[in-house]
C-alpha cells in the first residue's frame, strides 16, 4: 500500500507541477494578510551544490506568488528530500534517488505539509517556520531561501538584535523597529532573488532556533504595527548605544530624513571605547577602501558637529591626504573597531607623553564646552566659551572646544588613539537607552516617540 501510495503521488506530481504557475491568483487582500518575505539563506560565495530538507508531517510543494502562498502538490508520504541543480533545474528526489519533481520552477517553494497549524521545515537540521525556495545558478549551485511570514520573520530577529531576557516594552519597541524597518528595506537583495539578509547588513535573524516565549509574546502584542511619518513607514535605524546624542542622519549618511533628528539621550548607559591604531594599519585600510595616501604621517579631526561627532577626519600620506567624512570614518577604519563618530584622538609625542589638550587647575579638568571667565590684568571679568580659548604647547596652536573645526592632530608618533563613547552609527533608536527606559517604567511607543520625530505607530 505505502508503494501504491508513492508511486500515486509521484505521478501526480508530474502530472501537475507544471500546472502550478497558472493556478487561480491571490487577491491583494489576501497577499497583504500573509505578508509573506524572502530571507536568503545561502546565496553568493555560501551558495552550496545541493541541500536536504526534512518535515515530520511531510511537504506541500505551491508557488510564491503576491507575497503569499498558493499550494499545490501535497507530498505527505516523505519525511526527507534531497534538492539539487540539474543544468538549471530544481530537482527534488527522495532518500532513494527517486525523482519527484523535475523542475520546481522560479517561484516554487517547498512548505511543510502542516504550514497552516505553523508547521516547521529543516534546511540541513536547521528549523525555520516557512518554506525553502530554490534559485539555480548558472554554475550549478543552488541560493536557499526562507519564505516565511513577516511576524514569524520577526521571531526570528529579536533575540539576534535584542536578548530575550531585556523588558518587555523594550522588546515591544525593537518589534516595531525590525518590522519596520524590514517592511522598507523590501528588495534590497532583490537582484540575488530575495528581499533581506540574515547578517547585519539587514538584521541578524536564526530563524525558529531563535525564538523565546518572551520574544513572541513581545511580537504578537504589536503584531503588524510599524512606525509612520506622513502616512509612510520609516526607515527604523538602530544601533547600540548613542553615547550621550543620537545623531541627524545627514551628518552619518548622504540622506536626509524629518524623523531621523539628533536628540540628547539622556537615559544612555555610559560605554567608553578606546583603541590604538599604527600608521602601517590606516595605510592599509585606505587603501582597501580604494585610496591611496602613500606613508602615512599624521591624523586630525577636521571638523565636528553640534553634538560633538567627528564630521571629517584628515589624514595626511606622502602623497595624498584622504579626507573621510561621517560614517566613512568607520566604514574604512572598521565599524567595531572606531565604534562610534563620538571620539577624540591622542598620539605619543617626540618625548613620548601624552599630546591632547586640558585645562585643569591641578585637581580638575575644564569640559572642553565649558564657559570660563578671564580676569584682566586691570581687574575685569570676561565670561568666555572654552571654544574660544587657543592653547599652545610649545610645539603648535589650536582652538580649543568640541565643536571647533580645528582639533589635535596626531602626527609625531607611528600610532594614534582613539578614545570616545557609544557604539554603532547613532542614527534612530540605542537600544541600550531603550533598555534603560523600560526599566524606568516608559511604555513602547513612548521609547520609539523619544527616538524618533513627528511618527505614528499603527
Amino acid at each position: 500500500m505505502y508503494k501504491l501510495k508513492t508511486i500515486t503521488i509521484i505521478m501526480l506530481t508530474f502530472f501537475l507541477l507544471p500546472l502550478i504557475p497558472g493556478m487561480s491568483e491571490f487577491s491583494a487582500e489576501a497577499a497583504s494578510n500573509d505578508n509573506y518575505i524572502k530571507i536568503g539563506l545561502k546565496y553568493g560565495n555560501n551558495s552550496v551544490q545541493s541541500c536536504t530538507l526534512s518535515s515530520e508531517e511531510g511537504f506541500q510543494l505551491g508557488t510564491a506568488k503576491n507575497r503569499g502562498f498558493e499550494e499545490g502538490m501535497p507530498l505527505p508520504a516523505y519525511e526527507k528530500i534531497i534538492i539539487t541543480n540539474d543544468k538549471g533545474a530544481i530537482v527534488i528526489k527522495d532518500e532513494d534517488g527517486v525523482l519527484l519533481s523535475a523542475d520546481i520552477g522560479s517561484k516554487g517553494c517547498i512548505m511543510p505539509a502542516n504550514d497552516e497549524n505553523e508547521g516547521i521545515i529543516y534546511y540541513e537540521g536547521t528549523p525555520y517556520r516557512g518554506g525553502i525556495m530554490l534559485i539555480p545558478n548558472s554554475n550549478g549551485s543552488i541560493i536557499v531561501i526562507n519564505y516565511l511570514m513577516m511576524e514569524h520573520y520577526i521571531y526570528g530577529v529579536l533575540n539576534s538584535e535584542m536578548g530575550y531576557t531585556n523588558p518587555k516594552e523594550a522588546l515591544k519597541a525593537q518589534a516595531v523597529t525590525a518590522r519596520s524597518y524590514a517592511e522598507l528595506n523590501l528588495g534590497k537583495h532583490s537582484e540575488a532573488g530575495f528581499d533581506l539578509c540574515p547578517t547585519t547588513c539587514c538584521q541578524v535573524y536564526r530563524g525558529y532556533s531563535g525564538e523565546y516565549p518572551s520574544i513572541i509574546k513581545a511580537v504578537d502584542e504589536t503584531r503588524g504595527e510599524m512606525i509612520y511619518h506622513d502616512g509612510e513607514p520609516i526607515s527604523a535605524f538602530y544601533y547600540k548605544n548613542s553615547g550621550g546624542y543620537t545623531q541627524n542622519v545627514e551628518d552619518v549618511w548622504s540622506i536626509s530624513r524629518a524623523y531621523l533628528r539628533a536628540v540628547e539621550d539622556k537615559y544612555s548607559p555610559t560605554y567608553p571605547w578606546s583603541v590604538t591604531l599604527s600608521y602601517d594599519t590606516i595605510q592599509a585600510n585606505l587603501e582597501a577602501a580604494g585610496f591611496n595616501p602613500g606613508t602615512v604621517e599624521s591624523v586630525a579631526i577636521n571638523n565636528r558637529n553640534m553634538t560633538g561627532a567627528v564630521m571629517e577626519l584628515k589624514i595626511t600620506g606622502s602623497d595624498e591626504t584622504v579626507y573621510l567624512k561621517k560614517d566613512k570614518i568607520r566604514s574604512t577604519l572598521g565599524p567595531t573597531v572606531i565604534k562610534s563618530l563620538i571620539f577624540e584622538l591622542t598620539d605619543s609625542g617626540p618625548d613620548g607623553a601624552a599630546s591632547n589638550w586640558t585645562i585643569s587647575n591641578g585637581s580638575s579638568a575644564l569640559k572642553p564646552d565649558s564657559g570660563v571667565f578671564i580676569i584682566s590684568g586691570n581687574g575685569v571679568v570676561k565670561k568666555m566659551e572654552s571654544n574660544e580659548l587657543h592653547a599652545y604647547n610649545g610645539i603648535e596652536s589650536i582652538r580649543l572646544g568640541k565643536d571647533t573645526a580645528t582639533d589635535i592632530e596626531a602626527g609625531r608618533s607611528q600610532t594614534v588613539s582613539f578614545a570616545g563613547y557609544g557604539y554603532g552609527h547613532g542614527v534612530g533608536m540605542a537600544q541600550d537607552s531603550a533598555i534603560e527606559m523600560a526599566k524606568q517604567g516608559f511604555t513602547y511607543d513612548e521609547i520609539l516617540e523619544y527616538f524618533y520625530t513627528d511618527i505614528e505607530i499603527k
